[in-house]
């Protein structure tokens, strides 16, 4: 779905808009909303964030010795910093998609967890995965509502040559009724059609975790950078963030509502 696209109320997305993307997310797992950001917001982002990136792997002695640590070769993750931009009310709490998550997730969200996730050049394959079960397991013979969303913000355009996502759509209602199924990702998601998360520079994605996804190689010559923040129900567990004083001083009430269960530092 393209920004343009969608009709606006003020500042907010209308009701009949609102239905449109929610409906598109509950039976997918997942939505892409192109547009969101500016190029110049993700300009800026972009030069903060591969500084952060080169520090880490500088910091832990390369990509070789990372690789070491690292969910499928050259698929480089790390906590950045939360200050600006990183911290940046348009990243943390966009203002279009927070009543799209307190509908998904109820008024009282939180977000305990901001990562990033990059496909350096050689990237590998991962294994198809889901980055969080059902919580109640099999016991629940029915998918629940859901409890955690990632926000993915990409720094540039992801496209197949430089290993855009892989997903299977409505994956996120499939309830494993043995943990031996849910263990055969791989075998199942072979007989199951997927998309590829080819979205342009300055989309938003949201997703289920519950949905099954792996990241793809990267056959471009620069790295494929992007956000992941998460999203979940007040009554999940979650641990807490450092976020710094400044930062938490810096944000209007409803983010730091958002941001509560955190430390501040």
């Amino acid at each position: 779905m393209h920004l343009h696209t969608l009709e606006l109320e003020g500042d907010e997305l209308s009701a009949s808009a609102t239905q449109s993307v929610l409906r598109h997310f509950h039976d997918a797992g997942f939505v892409a909303i192109s547009g969101l950001y500016t190029p110049q917001q993700i300009e800026r982002l972009d030069r903060a964030f591969q500084k952060a990136l080169e520090q880490h792997i500088q910091t832990h002695g390369g990509l070789e010795q990372l690789n070491k640590k690292t969910f499928g070769k050259n698929h480089i993750g790390f906590f950045p910093p939360l200050v600006a931009p990183f911290a940046n009310v348009e990243f943390v709490a966009h203002p279009l998609l927070i009543p799209l998550l307190e509908k998904l997730l109820g008024p009282d969200f939180i977000c305990c967890f901001y990562h990033t996730n990059t496909a350096y050049p050689g990237s590998e394959l991962q294994p198809v995965h889901r980055d969080h079960p059902p919580i109640f397991g099999s016991a629940l013979p029915i998918p629940h509502p859901p409890t955690h969303i990632v926000l993915n913000v990409p720094l540039c355009d992801f496209n197949e040559e430089n290993g855009s996502t892989e997903v299977w759509p409505g994956t996120h209602l499939i309830v494993d009724s043995s943990e031996e199924e849910a263990a055969q990702l791989e075998s199942r998601a072979a007989a199951m059609p997927s998309v590829r998360m080819n979205v342009p520079l300055g989309s938003a994605v949201l997703r289920d975790l519950r949905t099954w996804h792996r990241g793809m190689p990267n056959r471009s010559p620069h790295p494929r950078p992007m956000l992941a923040i998460v999203y979940q129900r007040a009554c999940t567990h979650a641990e807490p963030m450092a976020i710094p004083k400044a930062t938490w001083e810096s944000w209007p009430e409803r983010v730091r509502q958002i941001f509560r269960r955190n430390r501040i530092e």
